[in-house]
Formats: C-alpha cells, structure tokens, sequence
C-alpha cells in the first residue's frame, strides 16, 4: 500500500510539471492574415458587390501598434444597372493602432492603396489613395484568431471602393 502512495506522490509530481511545461509558446510579431471580401464598387450609378480575396502580412511593433502590407484580388464581378464591376487588384501599406481586451482586440488602419477596377463601360480604373479601415479580431488561440473589419480601399473621380472582410490570422 506505501509502494502505492509514492507511486500515486510520484506520477502527480511527473504530471504537474508536464503541464507546467506546456504553457503557451511564444509568439513573434510577424502575422498573417487570409480572407474573403465582400467588396463594393459604388459611383456614377454603380453599386456593385463583387468579391475578393485578401492577404496581410503584419509586424507588431509595440502591444498596440503594427504595420502591415495587403495585397486583394478579385473573385468574380457584379453587375448593376447594366454595368459589370470586377475588382482586378488592390495593394497597400498600412499603420494599424489596435488595444487588446483579452482575448479581443480593436483596431483603426490607416495608410495608403493602389486600387484597379474593371467596369464594363469605362475598362480599367486605378486609384492610389489614402485608405483606411476599422475591425475587430478574437484569438481562438494564442497563435490563431478569426476577424472581421471594414476597409475603404479608394474613393477618387466619384467611383469609391469599400469592403467588408471576414478572415483568418495566424501569429507565427
């Protein structure tokens, strides 16, 4: 019965310092981000929501601040009042303050983004502009979280480019 109870004494020690020693990994300040976008081109008698494909690579240079590049590609077109709209391309740079409320975090960005649209009755259009978004993340993980933020990519000769976006993040 002793031989039982040092046993017992013996593996609950080996236990608790196993999972003493499965705290979370540390994480870098290098992210990315993958999504999809529900897009809107909207002016000169268009709205049209066609949709997109975005990605962000991210460095946290403070606990509340980052920079981030993006890069957004169209999925298909929308057509409205006769008119095709396609997102062809979308690129930028971006600060982005954010504030973490646990395991969610808000963020503002602002920066700049070179926009190329398709409409039917024009052809192409682009658009280097001052951009800027809003949104909200929840870390699932310490390393992997599920967002969803607002983006105006351009808004220029009255023809803007917005979208809404629900993706996800992994910290490497």
């Amino acid at each position: 019965m002793k031989a039982i109870a040092i046993a017992a004494a013996a593996a609950s020690l080996l236990l608790g310092a196993a999972a003493h020693a499965q705290q979370a990994p540390a994480t870098s300040p290098l992210y990315g981000e993958l999504g999809y976008s529900w897009t809107q081109i909207h002016g000169n008698g268009i709205k049209a929501t066609p949709g997109a494909v975005r990605g962000i690579l991210g460095y946290e240079l403070h606990p509340n601040l980052a920079v981030e590049g993006m890069v957004e590609g169209g999925t298909g077109h929308d057509t409205d009042n006769g008119v095709s709209a396609k997102l062809n391309s979308s690129y930028g740079l971006f600060v982005k303050p954010k504030y973490d409320f646990g395991n969610t975090e808000v963020f503002g960005r602002v920066g700049w983004a070179h926009t190329n649209v398709n409409l039917s009755t024009t052809g192409d259009v682009s658009s280097s502009d001052f951009a800027y978004g809003a949104g909200v993340k929840y870390n699932v993980t310490p390393r992997v979280n599920v967002g969803l933020d607002y983006t105006r990519l351009a808004d220029k000769n009255g023809v803007k480019v917005d979208g809404v976006t629900l993706g996800v993040g992994y910290k490497f």
